[in-house]
């Protein structure tokens, strides 16, 4: 303890006897303290850069996904038109079904491209028939693609349309009990709801409704199923 406060009363002393050490010194340790305010503004800037950066693709996102949500409502809107147009209009012969369409040769397609042809085939061409041929094919070409919760989807969308309720009950509960990710089940769960409505279930409807709108609150299928459960007495 000695031998410090020696070494300590030195300091002074040379330090006062010293006024170019003294300033030197003081000079050295400002230009440390620039230098880890500048290391520290550099860090600082990164970081900002990195959280606007992480913003950015953020709110990318989000645009993008509440396009596709506003797609998938337009095409709800558009099949649940066409199903209530359909359901007031006779039955047309079975002959009077087949459409004006190219068969094309069997080619071995992959996944991707199988689906894409069976949806063009009920988004561009309209042609629900040979839509339903080609979904079911695709199940049973493709049973463990990611695309399949999307396949049941539109084969429930079309059979509904076509006023097969039994058949497009089948096809949504398969997607609603064996793909609880998928970004259909929502919509499915509607549908489901929709058919018991339908088929004067009110109960069943009603808990199909509010299943929706505990599991999916914020989804733009809460919102039909909130306008629905408005019309169950």
């Amino acid at each position: 303890m000695a031998g410090c406060a020696q070494a300590q009363t030195a300091t002074v002393v040379e330090l006062t006897s010293s006024p170019d050490k003294k300033i030197a010194a003081l000079e050295q340790m400002l230009t440390q303290k620039n230098r880890v305010q500048v290391q520290m503004q550099q860090h600082i800037d990164t970081l900002q850069q990195e959280l606007n950066e992480l913003r950015g693709v953020s709110e990318t996102h989000e645009y993008r996904l509440s396009q596709i949500l506003q797609r998938q409502r337009e095409l709800y809107q558009e099949l649940d038109k066409l199903s209530s147009k359909l359901a007031t209009q006779p039955a047309t012969p079975a002959s009077d079904l087949v459409e004006s369409v190219n068969v094309q040769p069997s080619v071995a397609l992959s996944e991707s491209e199988a689906y894409d042809r069976a949806l063009k085939l009920v988004l561009k061409g309209k042609q629900y028939d040979n839509a339903i041929v080609e979904f079911k094919q695709f199940l049973v070409d493709f049973p463990q693609s990611s695309y399949v919760p999307n396949v049941h989807y539109w084969l429930g969308q079309l059979m509904f349309t076509k006023g097969k309720r039994a058949e497009a009950k089948l096809q949504f509960q398969k997607l609603v009990d064996n793909h609880p990710k998928s970004s259909k089940r929502a919509d499915a769960l509607v549908k489901l709801g929709q058919i018991e409505q339908d088929l004067n279930q009110p109960a069943l409807a009603k808990g199909l409704y509010n299943k929706v709108l505990k599991e999916y609150p914020e989804s733009g299928a809460a919102q039909i199923a909130r306008t629905r459960l408005k019309g169950i007495k």
